[in-house]
């Protein structure tokens, strides 16, 4: 069977033709080095295309195998999956990467990292695409060991285009342990905290919530668009205070939510966006010791969080502002971004930072830290190389400093038609 999708592979690559990528990144800060090289290929398969890539980085938070040799660099996958795009039908199935939101530069619910998972992933589209339901499986763990149970994670959104210019869209997403896939979450089309709850009834299939280890959040984000600009918010809800409107006098538990609102327009030869996100303290944290259902990839480890979280980089209990400024001419642009993230202390696994669950919502709290970047860079693209049949060729130089610490960075790709 193998043999034949690699047949199939090759002869698809040959009749169709398929595409073959380099990319290639570095940063220096003068204490470290930081570089990876990735090669993608790009098959058309039968109506569909077969994404696969992979390559070698070094990261200085890995360890490798052969480390001497590598010269500290170890080598990841990165994709390997089918895309099938159809006028009424998307569909991704495989190992791949996932974002969704409208943020450009952060994402509350999925974002893209170093780390990619199994995925189906399909949307359907009805009425002219003016309304759309998308529904993603991923398994973050295929198996359980000694502390690490398997898990999984499903996330779901609709989303209406009631007028021209504006978008609407409901989302949710549910992660679970101890299975890595559950057929409920996936299939029954009502809100997934309601199916959480069904399981909580007094009935014979009632479950105990301590027993359960899901940990579900909603949100909704609107999108409000011109011809050459766009303006966008989200809100992701964690956990909300009920009681404030239905027992104000009684104990009030901590608001969990995260949010985003940005700005991008553009005006040639000038782009601009500005985005602002933060989360309150305990967002996206587990609120058991023994149940490690924190929103991140890796649970119980020193991966930065920056890394490590499924959703929003940052996690919780922060206020993040980026501003990026671009100029183009001809094939050439210089871009000009600056960041600013403000910290309270983050503890996705361990519960209430360490203390009890406080009454009220709490923001910025703990020990506070900063981190400011501030970056120039100046690219060239050229899609209009025919030499050795080169379709685009793409570098970039990068200066900049992180909180008073200079780097510098230099990127490289290009793509070739078989």
């Amino acid at each position: 069977m193998r043999g034949t999708l690699v047949a199939l592979f090759v002869f698809s690559a040959v009749l169709f033709g398929a595409t073959f990528q380099i990319e290639t990144e570095l940063e220096y800060d003068f204490k470290q080095v930081f570089d990876s090289i990735k090669f993608r290929l790009i098959v058309p398969l039968m109506g569909t295309e077969f994404i696969a890539s992979g390559g070698f980085r070094k990261d200085n938070i890995v360890t490798p195998p052969y480390g001497d040799f590598l010269r500290g660099h170890y080598w990841y996958w990165d994709e390997g999956y089918f895309k099938y795009r159809g006028q009424n039908i998307e569909v991704d199935v495989g190992v791949k990467k996932n974002t969704v939101g409208p943020g450009e530069f952060y994402n509350l619910f999925l974002s893209e990292k170093d780390f990619s998972y199994p995925t189906v992933r399909v949307t359907w589209f009805y009425l002219s695409r003016k309304i759309s339901v998308e529904t993603l499986w991923a398994v973050l763990r295929t198996f359980s060991t000694e502390d690490k149970p398997a898990k999984g994670l499903v996330y779901r959104r609709l989303l209406l285009l009631p007028l021209e210019g504006l978008e609407i869209g409901y989302q949710e997403s549910v992660l679970f342990l101890n299975r890595y896939f559950d057929p409920y979450y996936y299939f029954v089309p009502i809100p997934i905290p309601g199916i959480q709850e069904f399981w909580h009834l007094s009935a014979p299939w009632g479950v105990r919530p301590a027993q359960l280890d899901d940990n579900s959040m909603v949100g909704a984000y609107a999108v409000l668009h011109g011809g050459s600009w766009r303006t966008y918010a989200e809100l992701l809800i964690d956990d909300i205070n009920m009681n404030r409107f239905l027992s104000p006098e009684s104990y009030q538990n901590p608001d969990k939510i995260a949010f985003l609102i940005g700005f991008s327009g553009r005006r040639d030869p000038v782009r601009f966006t500005i985005e602002v996100a933060g989360a309150t303290a305990y967002t996206f944290e587990r609120t058991r010791a023994d149940k490690p259902y924190e929103y991140v990839f890796f649970e119980g480890t020193s991966y930065p969080i920056e890394k490590n979280m499924i959703g929003y980089k940052y996690g919780e209990n922060n206020i993040a502002c980026v501003i990026d400024f671009e100029y183009r001419f001809a094939n050439w642009t210089f871009s000009l971004g600056w960041e600013s993230v403000i910290f309270g202390t983050r503890t996705p696994h361990l519960p209430w930072h360490g203390g009890s669950m406080p009454s009220g919502t709490r923001w910025l709290i703990g020990e506070i830290s900063s981190l400011n970047t501030l970056r120039a860079t100046i690219s060239y693209r050229s899609q209009e190389v025919y030499a050795f049949n080169l379709e685009d060729v793409f570098f970039a130089g990068t200066l900049g400093v992180r909180n008073s610490q200079p780097f510098v960075g230099f990127s490289f790709s290009l793509s070739i038609n078989m």
